[in-house]
């Protein structure tokens, strides 16, 4: 919402990005609380102004200064030194006029509020300053109640004032109060969902890594012992077309493990690099992934056409993207169908709100219905003669789930394939 957008830049600034999820929450809780202090300071000047009460006037305007300053250090990024300035203005506004004034005010509530207050705003590591700013707040407190002692002038309130001041004291109090609690509440669900999605990662890192040791090992070795045999036979061979054959068999198989050993490093990147914000042209993306495959001999006869427009612009990972694309693509061309003239690979654009699709369609070889939901499993190959290394299309679905995004497929043997990703226009 427009509203929230506001009160977000204005305490932490336009354009500013707070990594942590838990930090951002507790700095614009911060930040809410010193908005709230200047919004009841000059709530209560504009009532003492009109009631010819002129002493606290000066007590206000002292807090709306620093209360102001708080802000103004969130916004500079230092975000623990304003909660230094935000903290001790409110308890030592609120114990100014606690000592002052009758506790049927019901002004107490605040210490109640700033204890909590001290919890919400400092993290974990933090602690122990959450632990002497509310170890402060009762000492003020017995102060104010216990020690007949105060800084501005005495002041007595008719019933019907009293009455007033309390309504307005717990008003404002039970929100800010809900408000720290609140946070609490959410941060420990938060951190809780953290730990169980961990455990799930585990649990399928593990497992994966169970498969890719035993696949790797047999796929590594594989293309290296077929390679090994080649040479120990063209060693023996006296026919030099005999070794030219053979030549062009090892140069397959070099191939194909040099398309592992990238699928690899394309899966290990995914899991480990950050997500790269940036301008990406999905024109030029298209042409740049088609230029890296055409010459490939599969890639012969097959038109790739483009129907993405020129100007085509998304916020997102170009990496991750051209992973993405350059496999559909790669797959498209292994798996095409030899028999068919106008072989063709399509790649199609549609923009829709804040999500994009591409689609990746041809009319190759199509796959059967009951292969759809194993072709993202790692390692999975379609039949004993696939030339592929099993891991394309999982590392498509594991670097769409690090975008947020999805894909779908419509095939049929025999006609062809369409398959369609879905992707925010702009990554968080």
């Amino acid at each position: 919402m427009e509203w929230k957008k506001k009160i977000r830049d204005l305490i932490v600034g336009e354009n500013k990005h707070i990594e942590s999820w838990g930090e951002y929450k507790q700095v614009m809780l911060s930040g809410q609380f010193a908005l709230l202090g200047i919004l009841l300071c000059c709530m209560y000047i504009l009532i003492d102004l009109l009631s010819g009460t002129y002493f606290s006037i000066p007590v206000f305007v002292c807090a709306l200064f620093f209360l102001s300053l708080s802000i103004f250090i969130h916004r500079q990024g230092d975000h623990c030194l304003a909660n230094y300035f935000l903290l001790p203005t409110i308890n030592i506004m609120v114990y100014l006029f606690a000592a002052s004034e009758s506790p049927n005010t019901g002004i107490f509530v605040f210490f109640i509020a700033n204890s909590v207050a001290a919890f919400a705003v400092f993290n974990y590591k933090q602690r122990l300053l959450s632990i002497l700013f509310a170890v402060f707040t009762y000492v003020l407190f017995a102060l104010a109640y216990f020690v007949d002692f105060s800084l501005i002038p005495k002041r007595d309130y008719s019933d019907e004032l009293l009455l007033f001041h309390l309504v307005v004291n717990f008003t404002v109090a039970l929100p800010a109060i809900t408000m720290g609690v609140y946070l609490l509440i959410s941060l420990n669900h938060y951190n809780a969902i953290q730990l169980v999605q961990s455990n799930e990662m585990l649990t399928k890192t593990n497992r994966e890594l169970d498969r890719f040791v035993y696949s790797t090992s047999h796929d590594l070795r594989g293309p290296l012992t077929s390679i090994m045999g080649l040479l120990n036979i063209a060693e023996r061979s006296q026919n030099p077309q005999d070794v030219r054959n053979y030549m062009v068999m090892m140069k397959d198989r070099i191939h194909s493990l040099d398309k592992f050993i990238k699928d690899i490093t394309d899966y290990s990147r995914n899991n480990r690099l950050d997500i790269a914000r940036e301008k990406v042209n999905l024109h030029e993306l298209a042409n740049e992934v088609w230029d890296s495959l055409k010459y490939s001999p599969e890639a012969e006869r097959i038109d790739f056409q483009i129907d993405i427009p020129h100007d085509a612009v998304v916020e997102s990972d170009k990496n991750r993207l051209r992973i993405i694309v350059g496999n559909l693509v790669s797959n498209a061309i292994r798996y095409h169908d030899a028999r068919k003239d106008g072989k063709y690979i399509r790649l199609r654009h549609q923009l829709n709100g804040r999500v994009f699709y591409l689609k990746v369609e041809d009319n190759g070889q199509g796959i059967a219905p009951e292969y759809h939901g194993k072709i993202y499993d790692m390692f999975y190959r379609g039949n004993e003669k696939s030339k592929g290394s099993g891991l394309g299309l999982y590392i498509v679905k594991e670097t769409l789930m690090k975008l947020s995004g999805s894909i779908h497929l419509e095939s049929s043997p025999g006609i062809g394939s369409t398959f369609t990703v879905k992707l925010p226009k702009r990554v968080a």
